[in-house]
C-alpha cells in the first residue's frame, strides 16, 4: 500500500456505505460536529467527491467516511470529529482529475469552505480556522506552480493508462505505451522538483505533524532521487528525539537508515510486540511449530478478505502451524478491528507500526506474509492476497 492512496472505481463503489449531506452554511453545529462546504467552477455536475479519514500516518490507508455528488457546483459534508484536530482528505472521482487528495483539517464546531476552479484538486482553496490547515496552506501556496504541473502530468498518466487498456490493436497499444514511458520520465523529474520545493519550505518551518508528513514523503524517495539525500539529512538533524519516536518519526528513521532485511533462508527477525492485554510478546515465544506471520491493518481490504481462508488454515494445520497476525495500526484501530472480525489465533501489535518488525522483513505493502520454520529460519515470504494462494503457499512450505 502506498503513503498517498489511489482509489480505483471498483474499490470505491465496493466499499462505500455512506451518503451525502445537504446542509446550510448557517446551520448551527453542536458537540463534535464539523461542516465542509465546497463551491466549484469548471467542474462537471455528477463528479463524485469522497471524504476520507486518515489512518494514523496514511501508511495503512484511509477510511471512506462519506461521498457527495457535485450539483450546481456545490458539495457538502457534515460529520463528527474523532480527534482534535481531525485529519481528513477529499478526493474526486471523475475523468481528468489527478489521483491526488486535498488534506482538510477539522475541529469541533468547525465550518470549512473549499473553493475550487478546475480539476487540479490539490490547489483548491481550503479556508478554516484550524491552525494545521493554515500551515498546510503555506506549503501549497509556496509550491503552487510545481504542484499544478505535477497534478496535470498525473492526470495525463491516468488518461493514457485508460487509452492503452482500451486500445483496439497492438499498434495502438504500443503508441500509448511509448507515451506512458515519456510520462513516467516526466513524473520522476517533477517528483524530485516537488520534494525539493517542500524541503526548502520545511527548512523555514517548525516541526509539526504536517512537517513530518512531508519529511516521510522525502525519506521514502531517496533511492530514486540522489539530490534529496543531502536535504533529507539536514532536515532530519532538526528532529528531536521526541519527534523521532512518533509513529511518523520512526518511519522516517527506518526509511533513512533501513535495517538489514531478512530473506528466505535467514534466521528470523524478532521484536517486542504487545498483546491485547498490553503484555510484551516476541515471535520466539511461539517457536516449536511453523509460524505464519500476517502483517495487516484494519484499513486494508485484502487483509480482511484473507481472514476466512486464514481461519480454515488455522483449523487444518492446528497441530503444526501457529498463525500470528501482527497489526500495524494504532491501538484503538487494532482493538476495533479485532472486535469486528473473527480471528481465533495469535493477535499482537507492533507499536512501531511500519517502522518496526515490518521493516526488518522488508514489508512495503500489506497483507504481507512470512513463514518461519520450527528451527527459526525464514522459509518463505510474499505480499498480497488472492483466494486460494495463501493455502497453496502454506501447503508448499509445511512438511
Amino acid at each position: 500500500m502506498n503513503v498517498k492512496k489511489t482509489f480505483s472505481r471498483y474499490a470505491i463503489f465496493a466499499s462505500v456505505m455512506a451518503f451525502g449531506f445537504a446542509c446550510s452554511h448557517s446551520e448551527k453545529l453542536v458537540d463534535n460536529e464539523f461542516l465542509i462546504e465546497g463551491r466549484l467552477s469548471d467542474v462537471e455536475d455528477g463528479t463524485i467527491i469522497l471524504l476520507l479519514r486518515t489512518n494514523d500516518n496514511k501508511m495503512n490507508g484511509s477510511n471512506i467516511m462519506v461521498t457527495d455528488t457535485v450539483k450546481n457546483g456545490h458539495f457538502t459534508f457534515k460529520g463528527e470529529v474523532v480527534s482534535n484536530p481531525d485529519w481528513l482528505s477529499i478526493l474526486a472521482i471523475s475523468e481528468g482529475f489527478p489521483p491526488m487528495p486535498q488534506d482538510v483539517w477539522v475541529a469541533p464546531k468547525t465550518k470549512v469552505k473549499i473553493e475550487g476552479k478546475g480539476k487540479i484538486l490539490p490547489l483548491w482553496e481550503v479556508k478554516s480556522s484550524v491552525p494545521y490547515q493554515k500551515e498546510a496552506n503555506i506549503y501549497k501556496d509556496k509550491c503552487r506552480d510545481i504542484i499544478a504541473e505535477y497534478a496535470r502530468t498525473h492526470a495525463e498518466r491516468s488518461y493514457l493508462l485508460a487509452k492503452r487498456n482500451a486500445a483496439a490493436s497492438e499498434e495502438e497499444t504500443l503508441v500509448y505505451r511509448k507515451s506512458l514511458d515519456s510520462n513516467s520520465v516526466m513524473l520522476t523529474s517533477l517528483t524530485e522538483k516537488l520534494y525539493l520545493a517542500y524541503a526548502d519550505v520545511m527548512a523555514q518551518m517548525n516541526i509539526s505533524t504536517i512537517w513530518l508528513d512531508k519529511m516521510l514523503l522525502i525519506a521514502r524517495s531517496l533511492n530514486n532521487y540522489d539530490n534529496l539525500r543531502k536535504k533529507a539529512n539536514e532536515l532530519y538533524a532538526k528532529m528531536s528525539e521526541e519527534d523521532k519516536n512518533t509513529s511518523m518519526g520512526q518511519l522516517i528513521t527506518v526509511s533513512l537508515f533501513p535495517p538489514t532485511v531478512v530473506g528466505v533462508g535467514d534466521s528470523f527477525a524478532d521484536a517486542d510486540l504487545l498483546d491485547i492485554n498490553g503484555e510484551t510478546k516476541q515471535i520466539s515465544d511461539y517457536l516449536g511449530k511453523y509460524l505464519l506471520l500476517d502483517f495487516w491493518s484494519r484499513g486494508c481490504g485484502p487483509c480482511i478478505m484473507a481472514l476466512p481462508e486464514m481461519k480454515e488454515i488455522s483449523e487444518t494445520y492446528s497441530e503444526n502451524l501457529t498463525i500470528i497476525s501482527i497489526s500495524l495500526d494504532t491501538e484503538d484501530w487494532w482493538k476495533e478491528a479485532m472486535a469486528s472480525h473473527e480471528m481465533p489465533w495469535v493477535n499482537i501489535r507492533d507499536s512501531k507500526g511500519w517502522g518496526g518488525l515490518a521493516a526488518s522483513y522488508g514489508v512495503n505493502g500489506i497483507p504481507n506474509y512470512v513463514i518461519i520454520s520450527p528451527e527459526g529460519k525464514v522459509a518463505d515470504k510474499w505480499a498480497g492476497y488472492a483466494k486460494g494462494y495463501l493455502k497453496m503457499k502454506v501447503d508448499e512450505n509445511i512438511k
